[in-house]
C-alpha cells in the first residue's frame, strides 16, 4: 500500500441550475467554466483509500481540498498527480474557483500533473473521442451517474450519488494510469 501519486477528481454544475433547463446543449456547454459553475464535489485518491469533499458550500470543499493536497504534498512534493483532462479541466478550474472564493492554495507544479487522456491520445490536438465512461467500459467498471444528471443531483442534494459518482470516477482514474503503466503508455512525453 505504497501508492507514490495521488488521484484526482472534480464534479462541477452551473451556479443556476434553474437556467440551465432553458439552454440548448451548446448553450449548457458553454457555462461549463470556473465563472459559470462551481465545485460541487471533489476527490482524492491516496495509499488506496479515497477521501472525498462535497457538500453545497464550496468555500468549505476547497478548504478541505486544500488542506488534504498540503497534508499529503508537505513531505514529498513532487508525487504526481494522475487525473482524466486534468489539466484541460480539474486543475484550471480549481484554481480558479479558489481564487473567485479567495481561498488561498497549496503551490504545485504543473510538471507534476499527469493527464491520463493526454497520455492515452498521445497528446492529439483538439476534440477526439474517449470520454471517462467509454474507457470505464473497456476496463469493466461502470459508472452510473451522467455528467448531465450532476446538476439535477446536486439541486437535489443527492450527495450521496455525487459521492458515489466520485469514488467509481477515482476507481476508474487509478485503473486507467495502473495500465498505462504496464503497457509503457504512461512513458508517452510531448517533447
Amino acid at each position: 500500500m505504497n501508492q507514490k501519486y495521488i488521484v484526482l477528481t472534480i464534479v462541477t454544475t452551473p451556479i443556476d441550475t434553474d437556467q440551465l433547463l432553458k439552454k440548448t446543449p451548446e448553450e449548457k456547454q458553454k457555462l461549463i467554466n470556473p465563472i459559470d459553475s462551481m465545485i460541487i464535489g471533489i476527490g482524492i485518491r491516496y495509499q488506496e483509500k479515497n477521501i472525498i469533499f462535497s457538500n453545497q458550500n464550496e468555500k468549505e470543499i476547497l478548504n478541505k481540498f486544500w488542506e488534504e493536497w498540503k497534508n499529503i504534498k508537505k513531505d514529498k512534493p513532487a508525487i504526481p498527480t494522475i487525473g482524466f483532462n486534468i489539466n484541460n479541466f480539474d486543475i484550471p478550474f480549481l484554481v480558479g474557483r479558489s481564487y473567485i472564493n479567495n481561498i488561498k492554495i497549496y503551490p504545485f507544479s504543473l510538471k507534476e500533473i499527469i493527464d491520463i487522456r493526454q497520455k492515452i491520445q498521445a497528446y492529439k490536438p483538439g476534440k477526439t473521442r474517449g470520454k471517462l465512461k467509454e474507457y470505464g467500459n473497456i476496463l469493466g467498471i461502470t459508472i452510473n451517474v451522467d455528467n448531465n444528471q450532476i446538476p439535477n443531483l446536486y439541486k437535489n442534494k443527492n450527495f450521496d450519488k455525487i459521492n458515489e459518482y466520485i469514488d467509481k470516477t477515482l476507481e476508474l482514474i487509478d485503473s486507467m494510469y495502473k495500465r498505462a503503466q504496464e503497457t509503457n503508455i504512461i512513458k508517452i512525453n510531448k517533447y
